[in-house]
């Protein structure tokens, strides 16, 4: 066989370009490079998006105001925490209870048994977190004040957790409220993170509270009509609250997100828990806050400063320049029962 002899000339116009001398590929190639790191950038993004939108709707279940809300007694205490730590067990919730230290300090000799009604939630394998000693809100205070109350408000809880190998972590601000701008938001910021904590958001924000004042204000009368009233419609404006969570997730992240609940310790939660984790669990799976919390969502920028607490979904999209619906309205027989 033959074979046809070519001029150099003609084999250098056929080598490759990624065979000079240099051993890079020509300047003329590079975008090529960049189109396919942006494709596969992008992939991964959709991905990544992909793998959140089909995991399990989840939502982690906070309570704060530890012991308890409004205290009437020590026995009352101990009956109420009793009554939810039982129904958290039987719906295998696992939550966070954010704790108000001044509420062991209110009558002398009661101490110990208030503490111990922390120590029955962590034996419960739950956790606890910080809610200020004094419940003090960020926007009426100096952050030096605020702080002074925070690091007032560990020293029980600090203790509790770390007799059991635990260490505290979270942070709640008392009725949300960050700051009254962004210069104390960003102190305050960096003050919890030089002491350790995180700060626990919460996306289903509601007005339950309303419910529980009425409610409580119904048992102290005995009026058990009332009482039942309140319980049945409580557990239906929480579930529109859900939904109406549900629909803002989607609005402001673009998907549903793991939500992060806010309720109270009280009896209205402690008697009709069973009725608000069965209208949950039809909807979505119980996680922690610490799951909760991995879904790439809580790392949105927030920016949002002034009086109102509101959810960080309002938050994100204040800081994204949207506008939202506004909130499902707690009907006005309630609010008349709570004044």
């Amino acid at each position: 066989m033959v074979l046809a002899r070519r001029d150099p000339a003609s084999l250098a116009r056929a080598r490759p370009a990624a065979q000079n001398p240099t051993g890079h590929r020509g300047d003329s190639e590079a975008p090529d490079l960049t189109v396919v790191l942006i494709a596969l950038i992008a992939l991964f993004a959709a991905a990544t998006r992909e793998s959140l939108a089909q995991q399990p709707r989840s939502v982690a279940v906070t309570f704060d105001d530890l012991p308890m809300t409004r205290v009437r007694s020590l026995a009352d205490m101990q009956a109420m925490t009793a009554r939810l730590l039982d129904g958290l067990e039987r719906y295998g919730i696992l939550t966070v209870g954010f704790v108000n230290e001044i509420k062991l300090d209110q009558v002398p000799g009661e101490a110990a048994a208030r503490q111990a009604l922390l120590a029955s939630w962590l034996d419960h394998g739950h956790e606890l977190g910080n809610h200020t000693y004094s419940h003090r809100r960020l926007y009426n205070t100096s952050v030096a004040a605020w702080g002074d109350d925070v690091l007032r408000g560990e020293r029980v809880t600090r203790a509790l957790m770390a007799e059991r190998g635990r260490t505290l972590r979270y942070f709640r601000h008392p009725t949300l409220n960050t700051g009254r701008d962004l210069a104390a938001k960003a102190e305050a910021d960096r003050f919890l993170a030089d002491h350790g904590y995180l700060v626990a958001p919460v996306t289903v924000d509601n007005d339950e509270y309303l419910y529980a004042l009425a409610y409580d204000r119904a048992r102290a009368r005995g009026d058990s009509l009332g009482v039942r009233r309140l319980g049945a419609d409580y557990v239906r404006y929480m579930e529109e609250m859900f939904a109406y969570g549900e629909r803002l997730s989607v609005a402001v992240v673009g998907r549903e997100i793991r939500q992060v609940l806010l309720v109270h310790a009280n009896w209205l939660n402690a008697d009709y828990l069973p009725g608000l984790a069965e209208m949950l669990g039809r909807r979505v799976r119980f996680t922690t806050l610490e799951e909760a919390l991995e879904d790439p969502a809580y790392a949105l920028p927030d920016r949002y400063v002034g009086r109102r607490g509101p959810s960080w979904l309002e938050r994100w999209a204040v800081t994204q320049g949207r506008t939202v619906e506004p909130q499902p309205a707690i009907p006005a027989w309630v609010r008349e029962a709570a004044r």
